[in-house]
């Protein structure tokens, strides 16, 4: 059998890997809840960002504010630049955003799942000690 101090060590051990355990699924969670947010905000933004395209290639010119050559350029640069940079914005980059995003919030959910398995395994053996602990008291 092993003895009494033994036991008491392993305990002390096991209690302070499941504050660990513990402080760690707490980060988790609000890294979780963190990250939701940001989740949140991000399809805010995009919905945001589609109602205000027509923003990025305004004023239109008319003949009464600037016309001629300088003019097309200009718009030309608004339509193919502006516009086209705006659109990768939210159509590529804050998709793309999003997605590591939600690849990030899933990774974390399979994190707490791992951290809550730990701790059910390392209760029973917390259990498991305890029980050998009365029993070296008892004999």
């Amino acid at each position: 059998m092993e003895s009494l101090h033994s036991i008491n060590g392993q305990i002390s051990r096991m209690q302070n890997s499941l504050y660990d355990l513990n402080l760690q699924l707490e980060n988790r969670r609000r890294e979780l809840e963190r990250l939701a947010l940001a989740l949140s905000n991000l399809y805010d933004y995009k919905d945001d960002f589609k109602q205000n395209r027509k923003l990025c290639v305004t004023p239109e010119l008319s003949p009464n504010t600037w016309h001629g050559q300088y003019a097309s350029r200009f718009q030309q640069f608004k339509d193919n630049e502006v516009l086209a940079n705006y659109i990768s914005l939210y159509d590529y980059q804050l998709v793309q955003t999003i997605d590591q995003l939600n690849e990030k919030i899933r990774e974390i959910k399979q994190s707490i799942i791992d951290i809550r398995m730990d701790l059910s395994n390392q209760r029973n053996e917390l259990d498991h000690l305890y029980d050998k602990q009365r029993r070296e008291l008892m004999s």
